[in-house]
């Protein structure tokens, strides 16, 4: 309770430092509440029926003269587990890793240093019977607001560069991570320390004709191995996302269709909150489109599918797959305050590991609000 008080009161000075700011700082403050509840068919495969998550998110962007910028982010997530028949209840509440980036334009429009860091606010430890439900929210095939409450902290540091080719332009970025040690179960002694992680990031963007907007891209992630205690285990490994959208005006209207893949290597050992969890070889494929639709003068309306595929295991075969849905509904009521409202259902199933001839069915439904301020 005291948590939640503390997070209530963090949100409100926020809210109440950018309004008092001098109308010429550029600060943009935003403020969300999120609420998820997803439904799951009994299966003696997983120890739990239903998940609802409650994240309060809070956010603060600063532009630092003309080429510098500061974001803080951090929020407070409330989860309810409930048990399968067999199983218990459970329940896990706390803040969130408080996130900081700095970026300054070294080169205007061509070179960007970035500075990151990850301070160790959210639940780093936890009882070794609420891994379960920290194992619920991992899933990549439901996609949770908060899928991660917490870690050791960490630094960055990396660039990201642009070099224009007419109408295009080629990005190119790298960024080194240093993470923190930590203890992730409190009935297990041994900390640990995850692997350092470099991330390089190249893309190509621009327009075909005047209302045809493409953006290609790619990362390639690799991460050392980890250390818990005194032993040095396998981490993640590499992996390797791509992405492709095509943005096309339509009337007053645009949409926005896109593609992602996401690979996995080879089956590793993952040192998480979840303690020394096998991450084996996997392949996430997914497609989605939005549709931007101005309603009124100050009021617009964006519709969202999105389509994901999960397979897993050496050879790949099928983990899980889901489909959402769902509208946003923004509203301008002055030029410095906005909101947005954010209604949604998924639906699919889950194949539990090893298990090859069953699928667990679920349903979820998602609501959000959030409030922006840019004096």
């Amino acid at each position: 309770m005291k948590t939640t008080r503390s997070v209530l009161f963090g949100t409100g000075f926020l809210a109440a430092w950018a309004a008092s700011a001098p109308a010429q700082l550029p600060i943009k403050t935003t403020v969300a509440f999120f609420s998820e509840t997803y439904s799951f068919d009994p299966s003696p495969n997983i120890g739990f029926q239903r998940v609802n998550e409650y994240t309060v998110p809070v956010g603060v962007n600063v532009r630092i003269g003309e080429r510098g910028e500061f974001a803080l982010s951090t929020g407070y997530a409330h989860v309810v587990l409930r048990g399968a028949p067999g199983f218990t209840d459970q329940r896990l509440s706390g803040l969130v890793d408080t996130e900081a980036r700095f970026s300054w334009d070294v080169l205007p429009g061509r070179l960007t240093m970035i500075a990151t860091g990850a301070i160790p606010t959210g639940i780093r430890t936890v009882e070794t019977d609420e891994l379960s439900v920290l194992g619920a929210l991992a899933s990549d095939i439901i996609g949770f607001t908060s899928p991660n409450l917490g870690s050791g902290g960490r630094v960055g540091l990396g660039f990201a560069g642009a070099v224009p080719l007419g109408s295009w332009a080629i990005g190119l970025g790298a960024t080194v991570r240093e993470a923190f040690q930590y203890t992730p179960v409190t009935d297990d002694p041994n900390a640990l320390t995850p692997g350092r992680e470099v991330r390089l990031r190249g893309g190509v963007e621009g327009r075909l004709g005047q209302r045809t907007y493409v953006r290609v891209a790619a990362i390639y992630a690799l991460r050392a191995k980890d250390t818990k205690g005194d032993e040095t285990r396998p981490g993640i490994g590499h992996r390797t996302v791509g992405y492709l959208s095509v943005s096309q005006g339509i009337g007053n209207t645009s949409l926005l269709v896109y593609g992602f893949d996401v690979w996995r290597g080879s089956p590793l050992i993952q040192g998480t909150a979840l303690g020394a969890a096998r991450l084996p070889r996997g392949n996430l494929l997914g497609a989605g489109a939005s549709w931007f639709v101005p309603v009124i003068r100050r009021l617009s309306a964006t519709a969202r599918t999105e389509f994901r595929n999960s397979a897993q295991g050496g050879p790949l075969r099928l983990a899980g797959r889901s489909w959402r849905g769902g509208v946003d509904l923004r509203y301008q009521i002055t030029p410095q305050f906005a909101v947005v409202g954010q209604a949604g259902g998924v639906t699919g199933f889950l194949v539990p590991p090893d298990v090859l001839n069953e699928r667990i069915h679920f349903d979820g439904l998602r609501t959000a609000i959030h409030a922006e301020w840019r004096p």
